[in-house]
């Protein structure tokens, strides 16, 4: 069981071509297939949480959307406050159309650094989606060719601690040392 949880995922980058409408789902689809990119793991594009699931007490009030930071830290926020992360990148598209602004806008306004200084130190990595507990898989019932999408659980690789590195044996030799 989850239990409280939080969907994010990041988006994907597709130039904008000024002779292209953008109208109906599948065209965007088809464009994101054919020449998106998906963005940075650091960069989350959307949030879905219940109102009432999220720890706002540990949010700024003034914290500023689409500036750099703020989606580390929500994401950070809600692990540090046992909500469940669950990383939807590969189920759920989120199309961007970039335009002549291009994919770093929000770090290009004069009060970019905003949500840093309010913030404060805090390490942006443990709001990666990378750092989601869980991520959704479209499985296909071969039976009657319907699709599924499952949330499982990220399996971590320990990491080895300074302390706990692995030694080979030395290389032994039978000659005699003289």
């Amino acid at each position: 069981m989850l239990g409280r949880t939080m969907i994010t995922g990041r988006r994907t980058n597709v130039q904008w071509l000024s002779n292209e409408t953008m109208q109906l789902p599948d065209n965007v689809t088809l464009a994101a297939k054919k020449r998106g990119r998906l963005f940075l793991l650091s960069a989350e594009d959307y949030f879905f949480i219940a109102m009432n699931a999220f720890p706002w007490h540990c949010v700024p009030s003034d914290l500023v959307i689409a500036r750099p930071g703020y989606d580390n830290f929500f994401v950070a926020t809600a692990l540090m406050n046992n909500v469940s992360v669950v990383d939807a990148t590969d189920t759920l598209l989120a199309v961007h159309m970039t335009d002549r602004e291009g994919n770093l806008a929000g770090s290009k306004n004069r009060d970019m650094l905003f949500n840093k200084r309010l913030i404060g130190r805090f390490n942006y990595h443990r709001g990666m989606t990378s750092s989601a507990q869980f991520a959704t898989l479209v499985a296909r019932n071969n039976t009657d060719n319907t699709e599924y999408v499952f949330v499982r659980r990220r399996v971590r690789k320990a990491r080895q601690s300074l302390n706990e590195k692995v030694r080979k044996p030395l290389a032994t030799s039978n000659k005699k040392l003289s």
